[in-house]
């Protein structure tokens, strides 16, 4: 069982390489951690989905059809084909076993035996008279049921080791050499993004379980059964495209460096003062902070814990503030950080629902852990992410769709998705 992969992966949607609300083989193939492992050369198996998870959100929008009746029995007829193939995958264990909707505790609590049984009740849940905000919250639980259940034991075997062991236990079985991490995102910030709200932020709650999911993996890496682990650090709040003013800005903002307000764009939720915005991103700097203090205190006897920054990696690239110093432009486009839109060619780096990043952002990201990797190590990069390549097999930048008012849907199925992942968004 001890196959020693030079690279896994454990997260949320953003090392699942989610793009848009939509999970599929294409978008695990070009995901963060696979950008990463061809970046090295390194053998890396992303996961074989032999289709989209429950709906394809990018298809639905491009065919103008996204009434909730749609959604919920496309929903419920895609979960019923996966229950009907014998077997999921030939393939017996994943190297990316990162699951959208994740919070850090699901990495110590899902299993392969805990979400299957759902997946039969809650297709039925589907089909019976619920209210709007009851069919999301179904398709979304739904969505991790069968998601969950296909990265950790791809084969559907119930006799297979896997069944019964969660993402970290599965990873301390096959003792990669390195493992990357994304989680803390659904634990509170998405709703920040989401919602332009502090509300439901705790920063104390996240940085307990932080600190127990260190613990895990301190006492893996003691064990020997990972040699060097990369956790990210959280994301910029204001730098998401998302948060934005209630038009979109056309001119350098005010000494404080944030716009006067920002709300959800998505249903133009909530709402912010570019003071509050300011002082959220001040308390995930702080608490960034506190987690790495914490963090490299525990593993010192360990050898040590590695983080990639990706505050940073947002505030380099942050043209909805026009403090971009890295520009990307790709044939003679300008991809940025504000929400994408069609007609004029804006922004590129996030997908439709403007949380998740476009290809070319999870470029972004690869490039900035490898080359964390690469000072750590001190290991050449072979084939370093590239923008271009990133943009030219991203389906969704090469004909983006107009919104029209699946913004309203939109919105509700983003709120759905942070629910479920424990983030206690209402319905919107």
């Amino acid at each position: 069982m001890a196959d020693r992969p030079e690279l896994m992966a454990i997260g949320d949607s953003i090392y699942n390489g989610t793009r848009s609300l939509t999970t599929n083989g294409e978008l695990a193939r070009i995901s963060a951690p696979a950008q990463v492992a061809n970046a090295f050369k390194w053998k890396f198996v992303t996961p074989t989905y032999p289709f989209d998870v429950l709906f394809n959100l990018e298809t639905i929008v491009r065919n103008n059809d996204f009434s909730l009746g749609h959604l919920t029995s496309g929903a419920a007829a895609n979960a019923q084909a996966w229950l009907d193939r014998t077997s999921w995958s030939a393939v017996d264990a994943f190297d990316n076993i990162s699951i959208a909707q994740s919070t850090i505790s699901d990495q110590w609590t899902l299993t392969f035996e805990q979400q299957y049984p759902k997946i039969a009740t809650l297709i039925a849940k589907l089909k019976t008279n619920l209210s709007d905000g009851d069919a999301l919250d179904t398709v979304m639980d739904l969505y991790t049921a069968v998601n969950v259940s296909f990265l950790l034991n791809p084969q559907r075997n119930a006799a297979s080791p896997w069944a019964k062991m969660t993402p970290l236990q599965i990873v301390a079985a096959r003792k990669p050499k390195r493992l990357l991490v994304n989680l803390g995102i659904n634990d509170g910030v998405w709703t920040i993004a989401l919602q332009a709200t502090g509300d439901n932020f705790s920063s104390g709650l996240l940085a307990a379980d932080m600190h127990t999911l260190g613990g895990h993996l301190r006492d893996m890496k003691a064990a020997g059964q990972v040699d060097q682990i990369y956790l990210n650090l959280l994301p910029k709040p204001s730098c998401i495209a998302n948060l934005m003013p209630r038009t979109d800005p056309d001119k350098v903002p005010g000494p404080s460096g944030y716009h006067d307000e920002y709300l959800g764009r998505l249903g133009q939720l909530g709402g912010l003062s570019g003071d509050q915005m300011a002082d959220l991103d001040d308390q995930i700097l702080r608490l960034n902070q506190e987690m790495q203090a914490d963090l490299i205190d525990m593993f010192k006897a360990t050898g040590g814990i590695n983080f990639v920054d990706l505050y940073a990696m947002l505030a380099a690239r942050d043209g909805k503030h026009f403090r971009d110093h890295a520009p990307i432009w790709v044939d003679n486009e300008y991809l940025s950080n504000v929400p994408l839109e069609s007609f004029v060619h804006k922004g590129g780096l996030f997908g439709l629902d403007n949380l998740h990043p476009s290809t070319v952002g999870y470029a972004v990201l690869a490039q900035t852990v490898c080359a964390q990797i690469s000072a750590v190590e001190g290991i050449a990069v072979t084939t370093p992410p590239d923008f271009t390549t990133a943009f030219k097999h991203d389906s969704l930048l090469q004909h983006v769709p107009p919104l029209l008012d699946v913004v309203n849907l939109l919105g509700d199925m983003l709120a759905a998705f942070a629910g479920a992942a424990g983030g206690g968004a209402p319905d919107v």
